[in-house]
């Protein structure tokens, strides 16, 4: 005979707390399935067995977990839920052994190259941790051999702050697809090391500050090579470096991040409350251009659910470059070409389509010449617009610059804009114009490919971005 199904209090006493009923929970979890690439179909019967204390498959523990973390403003765990079978590691990573953002980004390093990585909830997986990210221990590749040096000093923060200059450069000129396979490698055979030695607090504060920047860079260079669960993952492990560095800068970066992430993937509300995290987190700490950055990014998250006051923060981010004296920086680099994009962002949010097309031409006036990357999108993003607008010959014209800057960059996103092009171009094959950039785009098309198939050029990301999103053209 089977034993009874014991009751699973905590679930129900969690409901309680909450204000849901059964079906509320089941909808939750749909959606958060959904978003993960996995749809569920539970309704209020589903909740029914699970209080009578039936157990999901993972990793349904961990969405109800998110769900109810969200409305409850506070962490809580699969493992709190009473949906994990006894004695079954809660899937937040917290029983890996040695905890911390160190921990967490070994675990993502050595995982981000595994197949079927999905996108998970970005504002839900902040409030409940994330799923441990280590992959079976036959498949994790050895520790390096080389010992760390025996004593961490400034000297390795400053080692650290160059390479991050340098990727940071490459990145903006040359496209994710050039810095991201090294950068992981780095952070995996050098800092991580590093992360592990004994330091004063003084280093211990430097080294952690510039590991979560090196970290958020890594995040972007995943997103936009359309790797977007390896990037959330990494986005939210910058933030609990930053953390621990006692960096809120940093964390509001992060935040930015997810937001940035967010809203390209459709998901405006979680953009928007990730935004506004950000901006309460960092905006007082933050140098006058990375106001802006963090104000803009939430003029965007804010248009994007059609809330108000998005203008406001866009004049607010303009009075803070005002301000600035040099928006450069290695992440959160900012300028009046980057605000000038998100004016674009904006006025199309609102249907502004004439508005759209002036923001987008001052962006790229003032968009520096070496930002290859983001002269590309921005080009791709004007000559959609104009096509929205009526204007085919504007477009096929700002279509051939976009085609100009292509080949030298190696961008998923970039390689999305390509895919644009052709499904807009299509329709209009029998104009001239038209039909001279889809032949330029199919040669070019086809010259990338087969760079690719010899490991030489744009190579694309597994999915899941839909390509257009010009509010992460900065990071």
């Amino acid at each position: 005979m089977r034993s009874p199904r014991t009751p699973n209090q905590a679930l129900r006493i969690l409901l309680a707390e909450a204000g849901w009923s059964g079906a509320r929970l089941a909808r939750e979890v749909n959606i958060l399935g959904a978003a993960q690439g996995t749809p569920y179909h539970y309704d209020r019967t589903t909740v029914a067995h699970w209080l009578t204390g039936s157990r999901p498959r993972p990793p349904v523990p961990q969405l109800v977990a998110q769900a109810l973390s969200r409305r409850l403003d506070r962490r809580v765990r699969a493992e709190d839920t009473g949906l994990l079978a006894p004695g079954r590691p809660s899937p937040d990573g917290e029983s890996t052994g040695e905890g911390g953002a160190v921990a967490r980004l070994d675990r993502i390093l050595h995982g981000t190259c595994r197949c079927g990585l999905a996108l998970a909830d970005p504002y839900a997986l902040l409030a409940a941790g994330g799923p441990d990210e280590s992959p079976p221990a036959e498949s994790r590749p050895p520790a390096p051999s080389a010992d760390p040096p025996t004593r961490i000093g400034m000297s390795q923060v400053a080692s650290a702050q160059e390479l991050l200059t340098l990727f940071s450069r490459t990145d903006s000129t040359f496209g994710s697809g050039a810095v991201r396979v090294p950068l992981r490698q780095y952070l995996s055979t050098t800092l991580l090391p590093w992360l592990r030695c004994d330091m004063k607090p003084a280093v211990r504060r430097e080294l952690f500050t510039v590991a979560a920047q090196l970290a958020y860079l890594c995040a972007f260079a995943h997103f936009d090579m359309n790797h977007q669960a390896a990037a959330q993952r990494l986005y939210l492990t910058s933030i609990q470096l930053a953390g621990e560095a006692g960096d809120p800068i940093g964390q509001a970066l992060g935040l930015r991040g997810l937001s940035v992430q967010a809203h390209a993937l459709g998901r405006f509300a979680e953009a928007q409350d990730l935004a506004e995290d950000a901006v309460r987190v960092g905006a007082r700490y933050t140098p006058p251009h990375q106001q802006a950055f963090l104000y803009g990014q939430l003029a965007v998250a804010r248009a994007g659910t059609g809330g108000a006051g998005a203008v406001g923060l866009l004049t607010s981010a303009e009075r803070c470059l005002e301000r600035s004296a040099s928006g450069a920086t290695s992440v959160g680099a900012f300028h009046q070409g980057s605000l000038a994009l998100q004016r674009a962002v904006v006025a199309r949010s609102s249907g502004d389509l004439s508005g759209a097309v002036r923001a987008l031409q001052l962006s790229r006036r003032y968009r520096p010449a070496e930002e290859w990357r983001a002269v590309a999108l921005g080009a791709a993003e004007l000559a959609e617009t104009q096509l929205s607008a009526g204007h085919l010959d504007q477009a096929c014209h700002t279509w051939q610059d976009f085609l100009d800057v292509y080949p030298h960059i190696r961008s998923a996103r970039a390689d999305d804009r390509l895919r644009t092009l052709h499904a807009s171009l299509r329709p209009h094959s029998a104009h001239p114009a038209a039909a001279a950039v889809l032949a330029r785009a199919r040669v070019t098309h086809s010259r990338a490919a087969h760079d690719h198939r010899h490991g030489n050029g744009n190579g694309n990301g597994s999915g899941g971005g839909n390509g257009n999103d010009p509010s992460g053209n900065d990071r």
